[in-house]
């Protein structure tokens, strides 16, 4: 299935656009939201997922019902300040193997696999994080008053 040449979307495309060889994957427990955009409406539907295994290019991820995530979706880290646009590759055995659309800096998946408290990712990681993942969270942009 991997090296199928019938892709189901563009993000599916990008999945297995300058495969190489196997990334090093790490061990990590996070909780993290998958956006997953919804038929005809302009809108995004939360699910609430387990990442159990992180490389710079993708992850496996884990949840009840996981097999109605959508072939693309957002991968969401801390209360909307991180976002990881993702592709499904595969589904086996109750895990989504996903695909990011762009590879990820080492520095940023190291610190990630340094969290032990895996919660903390559902709470705001500004202030609390390593350095590599404060450099990833959204800004709100300041609006000068004067």
């Amino acid at each position: 299935m991997l090296n199928s040449n019938t892709h189901r979307n563009y993000l599916s495309r990008l999945a297995f656009a300058g495969d190489s060889a196997e990334p090093a994957y790490h061990r990590v427990n996070l909780a993290a939201r998958a956006l997953c955009p919804v038929k005809g409406v302009k809108s995004f539907t939360a699910r609430q997922v387990r990442i159990v295994s992180i490389s710079e290019t993708g992850a496996i991820l884990q949840a009840r019902g996981i097999e109605q995530l959508t072939a693309h979706f957002y991968l969401c880290l801390g209360t909307s300040e991180i976002f990881i646009t993702c592709a499904q590759i595969r589904q086996q055995e109750g895990s989504v193997f996903v695909r990011f659309s762009k590879p990820e800096e080492s520095a940023f998946i190291r610190a990630l696999a340094e969290i032990t408290f895996p919660m903390t990712t559902l709470q705001t990681l500004r202030g609390q994080s390593a350095r590599a993942i404060e450099a990833r969270i959204h800004r709100p942009k300041t609006t000068a008053r004067g």
